[in-house]
């Protein structure tokens, strides 16, 4: 730890606070993805319609990401988040309120969906302001575990919830979640320590200047790319499992199961993988080994028949992928220097949402086209294999270089 730096016991106070508020914006993602037929014939409406609820947090993120990166960067993490809080708490409760009208709960959805990135793009600001350089890998790794956490309770409580088709149950529980989660996360967060952890990773604001920066750093665009192949990919298995899994004979509680053994899996990887790099003092070893284990996990989902193998093939792939993440955006957030982590974060999340929605595009065109998941699977497959030259070129940043040599010193 440099001279003049401390740290505070209350920063685990500080994720603690937040961690519920960034779980329960996800859970409202995935919200009606596991009761959706049960939503159609509720609403009277189609898949696609009813789809829309999940769609609207990718378009919604698309259009606010850099406005909340601006607010990160201008006012602190704090503004971002009760920002990010209100609207998910207003608009949770008006949702519940007019559940019984389609579309104004979908408008409301798409209201919600809104607060997402002011809640999501604080995931390396706050390790910033609070952890030493040698915990901000794994602090970033519980805030997107929380994320991970709200796939998961989305799938298991709304079909608890939800019982027959009671969808104004459903959003009226989920609202109460919110306002117990918002309130905790404004009630115990602050802005900064009176001293800081350690060296800042960024000065300068969000602004077309900085931005521009960004993209003619070479090591952040390597960040970029990886983050656009990766990221597609997992929104598209995440998005197209039961598509992939049944011709080969899986039923749909079958690929539910993948599905689910997928991210929890990638919730113990986000934990267990951020703290392994920062004990370590290294992130590039890490890429490289999950791009390289990516590549077989990825035919043994597309190849194997057998449920336990496919089971296990796709826990290893969230593990992996999922666990890999939290140290992409720290890395990421930390070769952006000047440029504040708010503008880089923002940036890394706004690249992977396009690219979810693209490579699910392209997964149901080539699907269609050829009435076979394997091509697609095989493109995915051969992107990711893509990844390894360009994590083999890859450099630790300036800040983990200082953190080891101050570590090998000490020993």
């Amino acid at each position: 730890m440099g001279q003049g730096y401390q740290t505070y016991r209350y920063r685990w106070v500080i994720l603690a606070a937040i961690v519920p508020i960034i779980l329960c914006t996800e859970m409202f993602w995935l919200i009606l993805a596991p009761v959706s037929s049960l939503a159609e014939t509720y609403y009277h409406v189609g898949g696609m319609e009813i789809s829309m609820f999940s769609t609207s947090y990718m378009i919604m993120y698309i259009l606010f990401s850099l406005p909340a990166s601006w607010v990160i960067d201008r006012y602190g993490y704090r503004c971002s988040l009760i920002i990010g809080t209100l609207i998910t708490v207003v608009f949770a409760s008006l949702r519940a309120v007019f559940a019984a009208n389609f579309a104004l709960a979908l408008t409301f959805q798409f209201a919600i969906a809104v607060g997402q990135p002011f809640l999501l793009n604080i995931s390396t600001k706050v390790p910033a302001n609070w952890f030493p350089v040698s915990e901000r890998s794994a602090a970033a790794g519980i805030l997107t575990m929380a994320q991970y956490l709200g796939y998961v309770a989305a799938m298991i409580l709304s079909p608890i919830l939800v019982g027959n088709g009671d969808i104004p149950k459903l959003f009226t529980v989920y609202a109460v979640i919110s306002v117990v989660c918002g309130a905790v996360a404004v009630a115990f967060t602050r802005e900064h320590p009176k001293t800081a952890p350690g060296p800042e990773a960024g000065k300068e604001d969000t602004s077309l200047a900085s931005m521009g920066k960004l993209f003619r750093n070479g090591s952040f665009n390597i960040v970029l790319v990886i983050v656009f192949i990766s990221m597609g990919v997992f929104n598209a298995l995440l998005t197209v499992i039961e598509e992939i899994l049944k011709p080969h004979g899986f039923t749909s509680d079958q690929a539910g199961i993948v599905g689910a053994v997928f991210v929890v899996a990638g919730v113990v990887g986000a934990v267990v993988l951020p703290v392994i790099s920062d004990r370590i003092h290294r992130r590039i070893p890490m890429f490289i080994a999950g791009m390289s284990l990516l590549v077989p996990l990825y035919l043994g989902i597309t190849f194997l028949h057998n449920f336990v193998f496919v089971s296990v093939v796709a826990g290893a792939a969230g593990f992996t992928i999922m666990g890999v993440a939290p140290i992409l955006f720290q890395h990421g957030a930390e070769v952006a220097y000047p440029v504040k982590e708010g503008t880089s974060f923002g940036l890394i999340l706004l690249m992977g949402q396009i690219s979810g929605i693209l490579f699910v595009l392209i997964f149901e065109a080539v699907n269609g086209a050829t009435h076979s998941p394997v091509i697609p699977m095989l493109l995915f497959t051969a992107a990711t294999a893509v990844e390894i030259p360009l994590t083999c070129r890859m450099k630790e940043s300036e800040f983990l270089r200082e953190a080891l040599k101050k570590t090998e010193k000490a020993e």
